[in-house]
């Protein structure tokens, strides 16, 4: 017998239960399901729909229900058929028709929300605490490499000269943005649908105000059709976990790259790398890979309830129980991704020879097209001379800082010996004095800056 079946007059189809059932996936929603009904309850007795006796008889069968979840001593019915009918069911069988009361004024519209925001607003907070983490080690990294000077790359060829330091800030700063991101999130999840019924308002006067302050919320809904219809915090949530995820990926990407003997700019300690069955010599980024690779997934989630959302009118319709299965699984994954790239990143080696063998003089080619310009020369000029400059060295297998000086002058009458101040890679990074550069300073008051931002020493 199901809750609601006083209008039908035959039993729903097996293959139609086991279709409508959500139960397997919305049971992880029990404890934001019993806290709402609490909560409640808390409400009814305000109204006089409860006594206090049966409010205390309520609120104590709702708490042993969660503890007996909790300790795997629940048995849920096929015909429960959600998390909501569950426990109602549970709670019956413990105190009887006070727990046939507790769902006057209120509908499953406006609890299912009043759940998923409550979960969702907790994950958003525990995401929110894993990229702070996430940013410790980061900028850990930023310190223990500093000095450190790398091939910056555009189009995967080398480009500039950077210091490494700079490199891992910039994911430090773009980790800020995502955060301020799930900042919006939060504030879209934390308003209180309960009290907005099916979809008309509860037709009890409850007080939601004080329903609100008991579960957390800011605020309440201030339209009932708009709230109970309401996903667009979902969209938001999922957008911000897939937009963390593919940056995640991007620099996941990189370190691939860098950690193949190719390049060897990296190595991944043992414990984050495996190993082949066939090939015994191989050391395989796979947490750097499976950290790209989540990030289809947090894309496809995204993808698949937008794509749900877009044809569901307002206010309740029962493709919306398509909502969470994309949702938990978002939240699972993206918490383990920040974990595992936190610890890729603190215990990977930088080696620091490989990278210094590697540094192309051509990385200077835009420090000599700058040296042209402070002598006088206008820049699409210098860049044009340094263009022939280095077209000359590819052809006779040089480098740019083998020219001597007279073979320099050919190409422009305004180098002179100071040029060869140039060929420092130090002094390279020195000349980047503009705030937010590679420059020392730029990059130091960077790392203050983040450091500012953990609150750390």
């Amino acid at each position: 017998m199901k809750m609601w079946d006083g209008r039908f007059k035959k039993p729903s189809d097996k293959l139609m239960e086991e279709f409508n059932n959500s139960l397997p996936f919305d049971k992880k929603l029990i404890e934001e399901d019993i806290t709402g009904s609490i909560a409640w309850a808390n409400a009814l007795k305000k109204i006089g729909v409860f006594s206090e006796e049966e409010r205390v008889k309520v609120i104590d069968g709702l708490r042993e229900i969660l503890k007996e979840y909790k300790e795997g001593k629940v048995t849920f019915l096929h015909s429960d058929e959600d998390i909501h009918m569950a426990v109602e069911r549970l709670l019956v069988e413990k105190v009887g028709s006070a727990g046939e009361r507790l769902h006057t004024g209120r509908s499953r519209n406006d609890q299912v929300i009043t759940d998923t925001r409550l979960y969702t607003k907790k994950a958003l907070k525990e995401i929110n605490e894993g990229l702070l983490e996430l940013q410790g080690s980061i900028l850990h990294r930023a310190q223990e490499d500093y000095g450190v000077i790398v091939p910056g790359f555009t189009h995967l060829q080398q480009a500039q000269p950077i210091l490494l330091s700079h490199y891992w800030m910039s994911f430090f700063f773009l980790l800020e943005r995502e955060k301020s991101r799930i900042g919006h999130a939060i504030k879209s999840t934390d308003i209180l649908p309960l009290g907005s019924g099916a979809l008309a308002g509860s037709g009890f006067s409850v007080d939601r105000d004080s329903i609100a302050k008991e579960l957390g919320f800011s605020e309440i809904s201030k339209n009932s059709v708009d709230m109970v219809s309401s996903r667009d915090f979902l969209l938001e949530t999922l957008s911000v976990f897939a937009s963390v995820g593919v940056h995640i990926s991007r620099y996941a990407e990189d370190l691939i790259i860098w950690s193949s003997k190719e390049f060897g700019f990296i190595e991944l300690d043992d414990a984050w790398s495996t190993g082949s069955s066939m090939m015994p010599q191989k050391k395989n980024p796979d947490s750097l890979e499976l950290l790209r690779g989540k990030s289809g997934r947090f894309v496809g989630n995204y993808v698949r309830f937008v794509t749900t959302l877009k044809g569901v009118g307002l206010t309740y319709y029962k493709d919306l129980q398509e909502d969470k299965e994309p949702l938990f699984d978002s939240v699972f994954q993206l918490q383990m991704v920040v974990k595992v790239f936190s610890q890729v990143l603190l215990t990977l080696s930088v080696c620091q020879e490989r990278i210094e063998k590697d540094l192309d003089p051509f990385l200077l080619a835009t420090d000599m097209a700058d040296y042209l310009v402070r002598k006088g020369m206008p820049f699409r000029q210098a860049h044009k001379v340094i263009g022939k400059v280095v077209g000359y060295c590819v052809e006779n297998d040089l480098t740019l800082i083998e020219l001597p000086v007279e073979k320099l002058k050919e190409y422009s009458d305004l180098f002179g010996e100071d040029v060869e101040k140039l060929y420092s890679w130090k002094d390279a990074i020195s000349y980047r004095t503009v705030k937010g550069g590679t420059g020392w300073d730029s990059v130091k008051e960077q790392i203050e800056t983040g450091k500012k931002i953990l609150g750390v020493q």
